[in-house]
């Protein structure tokens, strides 16, 4: 089980899915920093509403997680190796493994363009509560609280706390449709159509919409985000979970 495991989670990283993926993200987010003031004249947190829209990367953030190694499952179960699988562990077993590579490659996908666009951010951007022409912005907001108690860090951390496990949903949204409806077109397709449809349904219902959870700002509360992101995590492995069962049941 654990020299599977460790097979899996480096399938998932090592693949050309993970890394075009991880470029076409950093690569969004990075050039849109720089059509922004990088010279100390505007706030941290100016700047980072800035890059996270004028990038136009979160109507389609969800396209991006799913490229590593949740289609995957699609030629596995083409092949007939996943009823090799099978004969060597259980459904459960081979299911809480894909679970956790597939989740890990689609968060850490995700993770680390933030990691790198916001420490533009915070090293070019005044940092604490925005004063001058950006005095105002966060009014009104828990923001202000978290950077007088906790400091900036707080916010980094949780922007990229969010964005790991947004790429972990979709990651996963991706494995459940491919479990289900095998093919990889699906796969890959299938999660964006559903953040959309998500997106028009619940509108501005921030405390559902996946797309405001992501930034935490809308929900005013980044804690409470990270625990709804984590139950959208839990829905979409138990429907993994179901979907696994089922192709065991069913030969």
């Amino acid at each position: 089980m654990k020299g599977f495991f460790l097979q899996d989670l480096k399938r998932s990283f090592l693949n050309k899915g993970f890394f075009a993926g991880l470029f076409a993200v950093t690569w969004i987010l990075v050039s849109a920093a720089f059509h922004v003031p990088l010279n100390g004249s505007r706030s941290s947190y100016f700047i980072m509403i800035e890059v996270f829209a004028a990038s136009g990367f979160t109507p389609f953030a969800a396209i991006f997680p799913g490229l590593a190694y949740a289609s995957a499952f699609c030629e596995e179960y083409n092949s007939g190796y996943i009823k090799m699988m099978y004969s060597r562990m259980l459904p459960g077993k081979f299911a809480l493994t894909r679970i956790v590579t597939v989740a890990l490659s689609g968060g850490t996908m995700l993770a680390i363009p933030f990691i790198i666009v916001l420490s533009i951010v915070y090293c070019f951007g005044i940092p604490g509560i925005p004063t001058g022409s950006d005095k105002g912005l966060m009014a009104g907001t828990a923001l202000v609280f978290y950077i007088e108690n906790y400091g900036e860090w707080y916010i980094f951390l949780w922007k990229v706390i969010l964005g790991f496990l947004f790429g972990c949903i979709w990651a996963l949204a991706g494995l459940a449709f491919a479990v289900w409806l095998p093919n990889r077109y699906v796969a890959l397709i299938a999660p964006f159509v559903l953040y959309e449809a998500m997106w028009l349904v619940l509108g501005e219902l921030s405390a559902l919409n996946p797309m405001y959870l992501m930034r935490g700002d809308d929900l005013n509360n980044y804690p409470l985000s990270g625990f709804i992101e984590c139950i959208y995590i839990l829905l979409a492995s138990f429907a993994v979970i179901w979907g696994l069962k089922r192709r065991y049941q069913n030969g």
